[in-house]
């Protein structure tokens, strides 16, 4: 079972089960998807953000989407204004804390949702509008066909990112190749994407402990130890437009500890079932590629 820092999620669960704010009665009828949503200083774009999701529900049949913002004790009244949207969005939720970078928000946040929610799906976003709420539905749906993860990516052919500056596009193009070669997991072709949705049961086989990332190599770190765990996935489409509100917090110290943290990858053998999907077009009737890996060992044998 995944253990985070604050402890396994048995811990977890006594710690929040009596806290009701944010936290209504489920409908037990449906399943729960939870889009972990972390904050720093996203008080102008918060307040745009959230209707625009949740107007996405309608399109979820199949489950119940709620919103679980951690921020990190934002100086501009972020958590104010969830607390206040919080009074319109009975699903949306909010913990804060003290701010100790990207990998730590998500572990706290994951852990969060799982103990008190129990969800069936987890999604990661992030809230500066590059990444586009309209998109939500068709994670869930592709998870709703059978994958583990879906995965948003900047660099499947003909997705736009007119908004990635050319800097940013050569680190996360040669971040992507370094996680490849170091982790040897398949050509995904954005690992280091913040956009995704994962099972929930896959994420309790992870293990951060031996090596534990807190900013924002926390992504790829994820992505391998998912991988490593057995996960089928898929990448779709990601197209990323200008930044709209705020600025990148990518810092020195993240790139320093991404270097690091390529030393420390899981690492990924294949298995006879793993698969590699690319979703060509963004439209719901999307045409799918199968790509499937070479076998080997006894599975070649079978």
């Amino acid at each position: 079972m995944i253990e985070f820092p604050n402890g396994r999620i048995e811990a977890e669960k006594s710690r929040f089960s009596a806290e009701p704010e944010g936290f209504p009665t489920l409908n037990p009828a449906k399943k729960i998807a939870c889009i972990v949503l972390p904050t720093y200083n996203e008080a102008e774009s918060i307040p745009r953000l959230l209707p625009l999701i949740f107007r996405e529900s309608e399109n979820i049949p199949t489950h119940e989407l709620h919103v679980l913002v951690v921020d990190d004790n934002s100086p501009d009244g972020t958590g104010e204004c969830v607390r206040s949207a919080m009074r319109l969005y009975p699903r949306l939720h909010l913990i804060s804390g003290e701010k100790r970078g990207l990998g730590e928000a998500y572990k706290r946040g994951i852990s969060h949702a799982m103990a008190t929610l129990a969800p069936d799906l987890i999604l990661q976003m992030d809230a500066d509008f590059q990444h586009d709420p309209a998109l939500l539905p068709q994670f869930v749906r592709l998870c709703n066909q059978g994958y583990d993860l879906a995965i948003g990516s900047r660099f499947v052919m003909g997705t736009d990112i007119e908004g990635l500056a050319w800097h940013r596009k050569f680190i996360s193009v040669g971040g992507t190749k370094l996680v490849r070669w170091f982790s040897g997991i398949p050509p995904v072709t954005d690992c280091t994407s913040g956009y995704r949705c994962i099972r929930a049961k896959l994420i309790a086989k992870c293990d951060f402990g031996p090596y534990s990332t807190r900013g924002y190599s926390f992504q790829s770190w994820f992505l391998c130890e998912l991988l490593k765990n057995g996960a089928r996935y898929v990448e779709i489409p990601l197209p990323f437009p200008t930044r709209l509100y705020g600025h990148s917090k990518l810092t020195f110290r993240d790139k320093v500890e991404f270097l690091v943290c390529l030393f420390h990858l899981p690492k990924w053998k294949p298995g006879p079932a793993q698969e590699l999907e690319r979703i060509r077009e963004s439209s719901p009737a999307v045409s799918v590629a199968e790509h499937l890996p070479t076998e080997v060992g006894s599975h070649a044998q079978k």
